[in-house]
């Protein structure tokens, strides 16, 4: 099984890598400044009966909301996840929002210095959970949406023989310069900005000498703004780089109201690469340990990784891992969690998508549990 896998997600890197073979690569967007930001909203409705007897009505809604700017200088994130739900009669809610800022030391370098906060709340819990970090680490994270969308612009131009080849590197690159601009453009010409927006990308794929004709035509301008404007497609986001940071956590206030407790070490890493222009990883892990006498006698750590693959410009397919392990005081073994869960979401229109999703999940010694869910997904930007 496991050689079957290996062997599909290889297939899949090199029919993405031949079929969609272009001059640039992902590693090849390197600004000076990088930024992205994402607001999603998601529900679903769950239900299960067994003879006359219903075991499940839950349904729930979350928000996700992702914000970063890089500089060469500079850094900073904001995470926050909502949810909120009810099963029967019982109603849930959850919340978790983070945020970091790093300085770079030396701007030609990786090296950063770092503080972040977290605030959470369950609706079990009797206040607001708060954790301050402070540390260094090294590292850079790179937003390369705006050039996967200067890519997928020339696989529609190809197709429709508005250029004769693949652009140049640098073609590429001035493109995808000019889409990531877009709020300037929109700043300095308000309403009429598509106009010249447009304007200035026909400029520079006809200074490669690629372009059949005088004007990339009507066909050309309506291949644009789809990929532009998510008409009847959608472009993933798109990340490469990493970041490793190690520091003391500090407790600020616990859930229950009990005694904040010596600090953590913390050591915590994400990484995420395109791998050619379908296949996306993401990766991270963070694990924490009291500073005291309780020193990797009382441990937690976590560990995830996504898969996405774009199977078509409106379908993607997602596979994720979480797994945690935590060592209570006083034990011998770590408890185990994991789940896995596997997704196709079908974009349909408007930043809506709809969702498919199965999953497996194995809770310390508790029984394996099997999940199946439909959820309606939109994203506001």
């Amino acid at each position: 099984m496991r050689k079957l896998f290996i062997t599909c997600i290889i297939l899949i890197i090199v029919y993405s890598n031949e079929v969609f073979s272009q001059n640039v690569k992902v590693e090849d967007y390197q600004v000076p400044i990088s930024r992205a930001q994402l607001l999603r909203m998601n529900g679903y409705w769950n239900w299960n009966q067994v003879g006359d007897s219903v075991t499940n009505n839950a349904a729930a809604a979350g928000i996700i909301y992702r914000q970063f700017y890089s500089s060469l200088p500079f850094a900073w994130f904001i995470d926050a996840d909502l949810s909120g739900g009810k099963n029967f009669s019982q109603y849930q809610h959850s919340v978790k929002i983070s945020s970091s800022a790093r300085k770079y030391i030396w701007d030609e370098r990786d090296f950063f210095a770092f503080a972040g906060l977290e605030l959470s709340h369950l609706d079990f819990y009797k206040q607001i959970a708060s954790n301050l970090t402070i540390g260094a680490g090294y590292g850079r994270y790179i937003d390369a949406t705006a050039l996967a969308k200067a890519v997928r612009i020339e696989e529609h131009l190809l197709r429709e023989k508005i250029i004769s080849d693949n652009l140049p590197k640098a073609t590429m690159i001035k493109i995808a310069n000019i889409i990531d601009r877009q709020s300037e453009y929109i700043n300095i010409y308000g309403e009429t900005y598509e106009n010249i927006w447009l304007f200035d990308i026909e400029n520079e794929i006809r200074a490669s000498g690629m372009l059949i004709g005088n004007h990339v035509g009507a066909i050309g301008i309506l291949r644009i703004r789809q990929v532009l404007f998510n008409i009847n497609e959608r472009v993933n986001n798109r990340y490469f780089g990493y970041d490793i940071n190690i520091g003391s956590k500090f407790v600020l206030s616990t859930s229950d109201k009990s005694k904040s407790g010596s600090p953590n070490l913390s050591i915590s890493g994400r990484y995420s690469y395109p791998l050619g222009w379908r296949f996306q990883i993401n990766g991270n892990f963070e694990f924490f340990t009291p500073m005291d006498s309780l020193f990797f006698r009382q441990m937690n750590s976590n560990f995830g990784i996504d898969f996405i693959y774009e199977l078509s410009n409106r379908i993607n397919f997602v596979a994720n891992y979480k797994l945690s392990a935590i060592k209570p005081y006083g034990q011998l073994n770590f408890t185990i969690n994991h789940i896995f869960s596997t997704s196709f979401l079908y974009y349909l229109e408007n930043e809506i998508y709809y969702g498919f999703t199965t999953s497996v999940q194995k809770i310390g010694n508790q029984k394996t549990l099997l999940g199946l869910a439909m959820t309606v997904q939109y994203n506001l930007f």
